[in-house]
């Protein structure tokens, strides 16, 4: 109690031997000081309702140059798991499960409450992780919605539709589902070619491929997109190996005009 009592006053008993204006000078330091290491701070409280994951690791990790850097690990306990640290500028992390990645997420000052249930993956709490996993979420419903049209079509020739009558039927579908695709994804990346969540999405469309290529979809935000954007260098490595991949296959002058 009385260590408790000393050890709360001492800043106090330090500045009454201090001259006004040092003591002015110090305190405005520590403000300082104490206000800088808290807007770098980050904290990642995680709820499941998965009962199975209990007592497996939660790990945070980064990609650098294509390796996985591990930041911080956790045991998932009760449905419960948390992760604090510092980052000194915005970054996309990734949360492993046992070792398998499970869902992206943006490092940045704040709280995020992090979701994982059978139904959704959730990052929520801070601006970035907020536009991120809204943008997910309406990605996610156009997927959807590409499943059901996959499912429409296969029904159709079952039932023994012409293809000039499935054709006609799907492929409109198909087109709008396209333009709100590419609206949605461009829309998502172009409003932020100068933060991570630019980096980020056109990750995502990488994801995705088999190997680097550039797809219509791509070659939409590689036009629109500024010098800086396309000069990152995990950016500008993908588009290297992709330009490599199709020249080999002679698809470099149909997609990107070389």
């Amino acid at each position: 109690m009385i260590k408790g009592f000393l050890d709360s006053r001492i800043p106090f008993i330090f500045a009454v031997f201090l001259e006004p204006n040092t003591m002015n000078r110090l305190l405005y330091i520590l403000c300082v000081a104490s206000l800088l290491s808290c807007t770098k701070a980050y904290r990642i409280k995680g709820t499941s309702n998965i009962s199975s994951i209990d007592g497996k690791t939660i790990s945070l990790m980064t990609s650098v140059d294509n390796v996985w850097k591990m930041l911080d690990s956790c045991e998932v306990l009760h449905g419960k798991f948390f992760i604090a640290g510092r980052a000194d500028t915005n970054m996309i992390a990734t949360l492993f499960l046992d070792g398998q990645p499970i869902m992206p997420i943006i490092l940045e000052p704040g709280k995020m409450d992090v979701t994982i249930s059978n139904i959704m993956l959730k990052v929520a709490g801070t601006p970035l992780n907020d536009s991120l996993y809204a943008f997910i979420a309406r990605k996610y419903k156009l997927d959807l919605k590409a499943v059901d049209m996959e499912r429409m079509e296969s029904q159709m020739i079952m039932n023994g539709y012409s293809q000039e009558e499935i054709q006609h039927s799907i492929d409109s579908a198909y087109q709008a589902l396209a333009e709100d695709m590419q609206g949605l994804v461009c829309g998502f990346i172009g409003r932020n070619y100068d933060n991570v969540l630019g980096l980020c999405g056109f990750s995502m469309l990488c994801n995705g491929l088999a190997y680097p290529m550039i797809t219509p979809l791509m070659q939409t935000v590689i036009d629109d997109a500024p010098q800086s954007f396309l000069e990152q260098p995990s950016i500008s490595k993908f588009l290297r190996m992709a330009r490599e991949n199709m020249k080999k296959h002679g698809m470099a002058d149909v997609v990107y005009g070389q």
